[in-house]
């Protein structure tokens, strides 16, 4: 990433000069999850996913859009490389719906080693997630913007997030500190986003962190929290109200025509 790339990059989450410690991790993650949404729209709509860095730049940074894991973690990471951090990407098992059978590892993070500390660090998960890097060496509980969230060994190399709730601490992704290839990323990026046993080929998901909680768009059902309490639901029409929702609750700038909007309505109402 060259600089001028750089600078765009730190304006579109609202950070001018951040330094390569864990402070600066912090701040990029905090301010990722707060000003870029997390969104599945082009998959819903049958867009091919690329991972390409000039694709991604252009769609997140340029044209002002989100993404889902495999986009927005794979750009980050080239910001991240280019403060001066050594990231190193994992693949990770979701738990966050409590699936009945193994989950495929379809998730992606990150992970980065800062003064002989292992952090995790995760800009695309949405729902619970911490909008913080945890160590993934330390599993007493430490406090994010909604609350309290770990990092606890399952097993040798393995450990889970688990954000605690109002009954019990839930699980969220589990991850296995092992190195993993390129061609891993694409292979669950395309299962992910071609799949019709994907849920994000069926379901449209829109969140953005904010200073007090977050906000989901679930297909047209909108829920504001604070914490982890959900304060506010309303359902949203699809049509100009929930294209306005779009532009002034996540900030995204939309670019597609009458026929994807008929499309993507239409799918997900069915």
């Amino acid at each position: 990433m060259k600089d001028p790339e750089k600078t765009e990059y730190l304006s579109r989450i609202n950070l001018d000069i951040c330094n390569p410690n864990l402070e600066g991790l912090t701040k990029l993650q905090e301010h990722h999850v707060e000003n870029i949404s997390f969104e599945n729209l082009d998959i819903a709509l049958g867009r091919k996913i690329s991972l390409d860095y000039h694709d991604l730049f252009e769609k997140v940074v340029v044209k002002k859009r989100g993404g889902y894991c495999f986009e927005l973690n794979t750009l980050h990471a080239e910001l991240l490389k280019s403060i001066g951090f050594f990231p190193k990407p994992v693949l990770a098992r979701v738990w966050l719906s409590n699936p009945k059978g193994i989950p495929p590892r379809n998730h992606l993070a990150h992970l980065v080693e800062l003064e002989g500390r292992t952090y995790v660090t995760d800009v695309g998960f949405g729902g619970l997630i911490s909008s913080i890097p945890l160590d993934i060496n330390v599993s007493s509980p430490v406090s994010d913007k909604d609350g309290m969230v770990r990092v606890v060994p399952i097993a040798d190399h393995q450990f889970m997030i688990q954000r605690q709730t109002e009954k019990e601490w839930a699980n969220l992704y589990s991850f296995e500190n092992v190195e993993i290839g390129e061609e891993d990323i694409y292979l669950s990026n395309y299962y992910m986003s071609t799949n019709p046993r994907s849920h994000f080929c069926s379901h449209i998901f829109v969140g953005r962190n904010t200073k007090e909680g977050r906000i989901g768009l679930f297909n047209n059902k909108m829920a504001i929290r604070k914490g982890i309490k959900v304060v506010a639901k309303k359902q949203v029409d699809f049509g100009e109200d929930w294209l306005e929702v779009l532009r002034n609750e996540f900030s995204l700038t939309l670019d597609f025509t009458e026929k994807e909007l008929g499309v993507l309505f239409e799918n997900t109402l069915h």
